[in-house]
């Protein structure tokens, strides 16, 4: 990416730290290139710090700073943020919204022609590199910009473009799924721990199993229930172990969660709207 661009990040919670520090360790511009901006002053500070970036007081100054503008912000917060930029960002800027379900057409009602815009769902893995982003154009973005994007996130793990319709699907599943994978995490550990393994060394074999496994269907491009099976030996332990998740209706509620994520996701989009009228 070209080191002379200023990216500005309004909005460092969770998912504007990991996009920080995946921007930092990643060399995809120098820190000096980097401002941070927050509701909570100290809080930006607190980044600035930690990453060598530097802090704004406002987003109204981070906007005109910027040729490269990330709104980071809760979608119940993303009305806000945008009217304290509007008549502010540069003309010509790329402004990138991470809300779950804030669409582009809201973004550009309310920032005007003079910005490009495109919606963006990445994931916390973006903080070690190993995220997982989708993105969609808006009306005013150009293919220029979707390769900034891929090249910003493209440094931060694996990105895709999609149509925007698609980007709610996106959110269940791999915005929300950090979670749901976390989860899941949490129980085989327990029943690592329940079936007479130190929590230590439950801990770290099934986080490395939940990695390498990922890992192999990666990169040998084998389908999720091939390699189930070539583990899952008749009247074997994967067996046994399947039988019961299936007869408690885990594999179902697994898929049901994802398009519960999605549905809400589309909730927020219209929920958003009619908030800011």
């Amino acid at each position: 990416m070209d080191g002379d661009k200023t990216i500005g990040i309004a909005g460092v919670g969770k998912m504007g730290e990991a996009l920080v520090k995946g921007l930092v360790v990643g060399r995809v511009v120098p820190p000096a290139r980097i401002r941070v901006s927050d509701a909570l002053p100290h809080r930006s500070k607190e980044i600035a710090a930690k990453y060598g970036v530097q802090a704004v007081p406002s987003t109204s100054k981070l906007a005109e700073a910027a040729d490269i503008l990330v709104l980071a912000a809760k979608p119940k917060d993303m009305p806000a943020l945008l009217d304290s930029v509007a008549g502010h960002a540069r003309k010509g800027a790329l402004v990138i919204t991470l809300a779950a379900g804030v669409r582009t057409a809201f973004v550009e009602r309310i920032l005007g022609p003079n910005v490009h815009v495109v919606r963006i769902m990445p994931n916390l893995a973006c903080a070690v590199g190993e995220g997982a982003t989708a993105f969609a154009l808006g009306r005013s973005a150009t293919d220029h910009d979707a390769l900034v994007v891929e090249e910003m996130f493209g440094s931060l793990g694996r990105v895709t473009m999609v149509e925007e319709p698609m980007l709610d699907a996106v959110t269940g599943l791999s915005g929300s799924g950090p979670g749901f994978i976390a989860a899941l995490a949490n129980y085989m550990i327990e029943g690592g721990v329940r079936s007479g393994l130190p929590k230590d060394v439950a801990y770290k074999l099934a986080l490395q199993t939940m990695k390498g496994t990922a890992e192999l269907l990666l990169s040998d491009s084998i389908e999720p229930m091939t390699l189930f099976k070539a583990v899952a030996t008749p009247n074997g332990t994967t067996e046994a172990g399947w039988k019961v998740m299936e007869e408690r209706g885990v594999p179902q509620a697994i898929s049901d969660g994802i398009v519960a994520a999605s549905k809400r996701a589309a909730e927020l989009a219209d929920e958003t709207a009619k908030a800011h009228k």
